[in-house]
């Protein structure tokens, strides 16, 4: 038989088999339940409350969002569980935030849950993280009224801004890698209810797969500026400098940072120079109406940099004391070692570590002030 009849036999049994197979069942969009937001709240060692929230778009629902809410011991038997409370087959495409209790960040094992949905290949890595003050159910359960669905107000909430550029915006991915990395200790923004409303409250300092601790947005904002994030959130500061107490407003910050190191493990030292250059919106404090000279800003410059230096040295004494890197200082050290980097030599590094901070500011405006 030729190699031509062969090949004609082979197509037209390949095709009368594809038509006798039976047709692909197709699930309707509208029975699928896509969830927008899950929770992890903490109950013990074995058990966790599991709280989804699924948008609803069909116009003549009483509800925009369907909240469900299971125990579980694994995210995979949740979910099934869910689906059993639900008319809805139960899929994680188009989830947009995962929110953790401040008690489960403590106590429970946060890596297995971001793990898992980081290895699924229905969750996105872009998917945002925010830990709970108190009750992530609670949360999702709140009443909003002019926040229609719950996971776009928290999505929105969460995306970067000018405004909250303290917050790191985690997400898993971003988790994943400074979890992955030894030279960074990841973070996460914290979250809480305040009446009708969901607001930043600050930053949680992860070690490991536990919370240790959680730091203030100003705090946050020293990790930014010394990561080298270009454009900084307002920046507030009490002046404690020349027997003065002034409180300023810095906007529109530009900042630019450098770093050197000796090199040496055994007595690790670091140099670092911030620069940061803004406008003076708001000003209160006796020099309010003496800013009009060369001579009375750079004074007032000069306080700030001296304030600024006494600030990012109490917060770097206060990851040091915690063993926690999440500005990635002791990356400084690591590029000039020869050898595999572990997490024992960066704890060696940030107990160690002395630090030499220098700040210039530069105050290119006085906005709105007389």
């Amino acid at each position: 038989m030729s190699r031509k009849l062969l090949s004609i036999m082979g197509f037209i049994t390949i095709t009368f088999l594809a038509g006798c197979s039976s047709p692909e069942l197709k699930v309707p969009l509208e029975d699928f339940g896509m969830v927008g937001v899950l929770a992890f709240d903490y109950i013990d060692e074995d058990t966790t409350k599991l709280t989804v929230a699924i948008p609803q778009f069909m116009p003549d629902v009483e509800q925009n969002t369907q909240i469900f809410t299971v125990h579980t011991d694994l995210v995979s038997d949740g979910i099934l569980e869910v689906e059993k409370l639900s008319d809805k087959k139960i899929v994680l495409n188009q989830l947009r935030v995962v929110l953790i209790n401040e008690e489960y960040a403590r106590k429970g094992d946060v890596q297995r849950i971001i793990k898992h949905l980081y290895r699924s290949a229905e969750v996105g890595n872009k998917v945002y993280l925010a830990i709970v003050k108190d009750s992530g159910e609670d949360i999702l359960k709140g009443d909003y009224p002019d926040k229609p669905n719950i996971d776009f107000y928290l999505n929105d909430l969460l995306q970067p801004s000018i405004n909250t550029a303290f917050n790191p915006n985690t997400n898993i991915h971003d988790f994943i890698y400074t979890l992955t990395n030894p030279v960074l200790d990841p973070i996460i923004p914290v979250l809480a209810k305040k009446d009708d409303k969901v607001e930043i409250k600050g930053v949680a300092l992860f070690k490991d797969k536990n919370m240790y601790d959680m730091i203030t947005p100003e705090e946050a904002l020293v990790i930014q500026a010394l990561q080298g994030k270009k454009e900084l959130s307002p920046l507030p500061l009490e002046l404690n400098q020349n027997n003065t107490k002034d409180k300023i407003l810095l906007d529109l910050i530009q900042s630019k940072v450098k770093m050197k190191s000796n090199k040496d493990l055994q007595s690790p030292k670091l140099a670092i120079s911030l620069k940061i250059k803004g406008t003076l919106s708001e000003y209160k404090g006796k020099r309010e109406n003496k800013l009009n000279t060369p001579d009375k800003l750079s004074q007032l410059e000069h306080d700030i940099d001296k304030q600024l230096e006494q600030e990012i040295q109490q917060f770097i004494e206060k990851t040091q004391k915690l063993e926690i890197d999440p500005i990635g200082l002791s990356e400084n050290f690591r590029m000039y070692y020869k050898g595999k980097w572990n997490n024992e030599l960066t704890d060696k590094v940030v107990r160690k570590l002395e630090v030499d901070i220098h700040v210039e500011t530069s105050i290119i405006s006085t906005g709105t002030l007389k």
